[in-house]
């Protein structure tokens, strides 16, 4: 991990820190238009179906005239008639996190409406505690959405995510302490990465590649006359990395430390989130394989970024954890695809898991691997 040297150590000074949690919220009394709404509701009575019927029809020729202010409004009709239906919450945080924010220049306003469609899932998961599809559209949301908003992402679910973790909550906390203490260089730096790069999936570990070159290729390849090069001289190089990777690498190692060290802690922490809002769906019956396909993957990339500043119980707890999660979401996983598919669905099932975590079998032994195929064919 040499090549986080410069930043680790403010990652470490930063965990030391104490850490205030926001004073809990009083309740808001319902207004008389609240009121008046409501009784509207249920005055309908017996037409409520056919008044919905017609605002999903409504909602869709919105979107496509391109209308998203009335598209947003006619869902959040819909979700007051039909507030069991985990696709009034599904459409309704999508055009919030996505299509409305798109609208703003300003990052702040992009921000803020990305917020508003993580708090309309959760009001979805609050509402329908035993639908999956809510939870695997959070995952969604954390995967994509903190490739441009990290620090925003990250703030409202440690809001949503505390209690379900309270050492990923302080941990995510010194991140977003990290993200505000920085200098306003920087964060202008940090504004343009995240709007031209963002911070990738797969970024660290490009990163971690970049790094076992020898120093010759790495300074080739991080200089921007590479691209001018020919096939032939760009050699093995432009092979092992594409050309929009070399983009991603040279925008990053551009960055300052504490920049990086941002990015470093933010990433780790999104990554454990994903883990965080997708593990009560394994809870759920019935429920898609992708539940566990993607509670796996999530724990794997986790555990393999897991900050190595943590003190060495605080390491030693996350990992027990995640050998433990992956050991009930594999079993979890083989009885739910012959569930959906039968024996042979199982057995992919099991292959596929035998490829993910080749590379880390401290989490998912070859052997349990082994074992598991042999009695699924029996």
């Amino acid at each position: 991990m040499r090549r986080f040297a410069p930043y680790l150590l403010v990652i470490a000074a930063a965990l030391l820190t104490s850490l205030l949690l926001p004073a809990p919220q009083r309740p808001v009394q319902a207004d008389a238009a609240e009121v008046a709404r409501t009784t509207g509701i249920r005055v309908l009575g017996a037409t409520r179906g056919y008044a919905t019927t017609a605002l999903w029809l409504r909602a869709g020729d919105a979107y496509r005239r391109g209308d998203l202010y009335e598209t947003l409004a006619t869902y959040q009709l819909i979700r007051e008639l039909q507030p069991r239906n985990p696709a009034v919450y599904s459409y309704l945080a999508w055009n919030q996190a996505y299509n409305i924010s798109a609208q703003f220049p300003e990052t702040e306003r992009r921000q803020e409406w990305v917020t508003r469609g993580f708090r309309t899932l959760h009001e979805g998961q609050r509402s329908l505690p035993g639908d999956a599809t809510l939870r695997l559209d959070e995952w969604n949301f954390v995967l994509n959405r903190s490739v441009g908003y990290p620090a925003a992402v990250l703030a409202v679910e440690r809001e949503q995510l505390r209690e379900a973790d309270p050492t990923w909550a302080q941990i995510t906390e010194v991140a977003l302490k990290l993200q505000t203490g920085l200098s306003a260089a920087d964060l202008a730096d940090l504004d343009d990465f995240l709007e031209n790069t963002g911070l990738q999936l797969y970024l660290f570990d490009l990163a971690d590649d970049y790094w076992s070159l020898d120093e010759a290729d790495r300074n080739r390849l991080l200089d921007p006359a590479f691209e001018g090069l020919t096939a032939d001289e760009q050699g093995e190089l432009a092979e092992a990395f594409q050309s929009h990777q070399r983009g991603w690498m040279r925008a990053f190692f551009a960055l300052s430390p504490d920049v990086q060290a941002f990015l470093a802690l933010a990433h780790w922490c999104r990554l454990q989130a994903m883990v965080l809002v997708v593990t009560p769906a394994l809870e759920i019956r019935p429920h898609g394989l992708a539940v566990e396909t993607v509670l796996l993957n999530s724990v794997r990339m986790a555990a393999r970024r897991l900050p190595p500043t943590l003190g060495r119980e605080v390491r030693e707890e996350f990992a027990r954890r995640y050998k433990e999660a992956v050991a009930e979401a594999f079993l979890s996983g083989i009885e739910n695809a012959h569930r959906i598919g039968g024996r042979k669905a199982a057995l992919d099932f099991v292959d596929a898991m035998r490829i993910n975590f080749e590379g880390q079998p401290e989490l998912l032994p070859p052997e349990a691997i082994d074992r598991a195929h042999q009695e699924i064919q029996e």
